[in-house]
């Protein structure tokens, strides 16, 4: 008997422990559970937030991109306009003009928005698209190396290649007035290029260029995502100029019979007007309307 007592006692314990055990792990579990569950809120609640920050984002993007799109479109149409009418440039030399000065801008980090304007200049005082792309290389030599604005550098060179070298002389260049005086425009062009030329090449190179160079590919990928869009833009713009506004039009026409008849019955309105002001509400003080 008191073996039969002592395997009921160990069975006993032995469920027992079981029981304790399950007891534990069914608290592992819906513990476990229950930080599964906060996980999965918090987890869901990030990329929620996620989601809508990269929705704000792809909707800036798209603002940025079809604003830089628009400039970059005006600022071509100057171009391919100043070449038109300074060189008689024609379609294909603009659209390979173009093409060069997006791969300068790449190349150099110097947007695209400044490489035009100064083109334009040169194109002017050059009528030569070729010898304008010759000295907008040179003149982005110089303006690297002295860090004056590349417009202004263009400018000067423009001047000095009508025959005034005053504007050059003023840039710091290592050239003298006199020997500037002295020397044809071609001189004057081969020593810049021995004292600048290659620079803006080398500072491409430079840590500072290269950031410059991914900033100039980020907007021109950006600019690319504008011109995507503004076939959608225009199309709505249409649609609310052809559709919306006459509509407006319409229905606002059909308020002037009110409006005239209203005009038309003025003092019957004043009339009732005042009628009310002093029957309809005595216990006010008469305040007549006036015409």
């Amino acid at each position: 008997m008191a073996g039969n007592r002592t395997l009921k006692l160990s069975i006993l314990a032995d469920v027992d422990d079981l029981n304790k055990k399950l007891k534990a792990a069914n608290g592992d579990v819906e513990n476990s559970a229950t930080q599964l569950e906060k996980f999965g809120k918090v987890a869901g609640a990030a990329f929620l937030a996620a989601a809508a920050a990269a929705g704000a984002y792809a909707v800036k993007i798209g603002v940025d991109g079809v604003k830089a799109a628009l400039a970059d479109e005006q600022s071509q149409v100057k171009l391919a306009s100043a070449l038109e009418n300074a060189t008689g440039a024609t379609k294909a030399q603009i659209a390979a003009t173009e093409d060069s000065i997006d791969k300068m801008a790449r190349a150099t980090g110097v947007a695209d928005d400044q490489l035009r304007p100064a083109l334009s200049r040169l194109a002017l005082s050059t009528g030569n698209v070729s010898k304008a792309q010759e000295l907008l290389s040179l003149a982005l030599d110089i303006s690297t190396q002295t860090g004056k604005p590349l417009e202004g550098v263009a400018n000067a060179l423009g001047k000095a290649y009508d025959g005034n070298t005053a504007a050059l002389g003023k840039l710091g260049v290592g050239l003298s007035s006199a020997e500037l005086k002295a020397m044809s425009f071609t001189q004057v062009q081969a020593k810049l290029s021995e004292l600048f030329g290659g620079a803006a090449a080398k500072n491409a190179e430079t840590f500072q260029g290269r950031m410059d160079r991914l900033k100039v590919a980020f907007d021109e990928s950006v600019e690319a995502i504008g011109y995507k869009l503004l076939p959608i833009i225009q199309s709505l713009i249409d649609i609310i100029l052809t559709k919306v506004v006459p509509g407006f039009e319409k229905f606002a026409k059909l308020f002037d019979p009110i409006k005239q008849a209203i005009d038309r019955n003025k003092e019957s309105f004043q009339a009732l007007g005042n009628f009310i002001v002093d029957y309809i509400v005595p216990d006010r003080k008469s305040t007549r309307l006036n015409s």
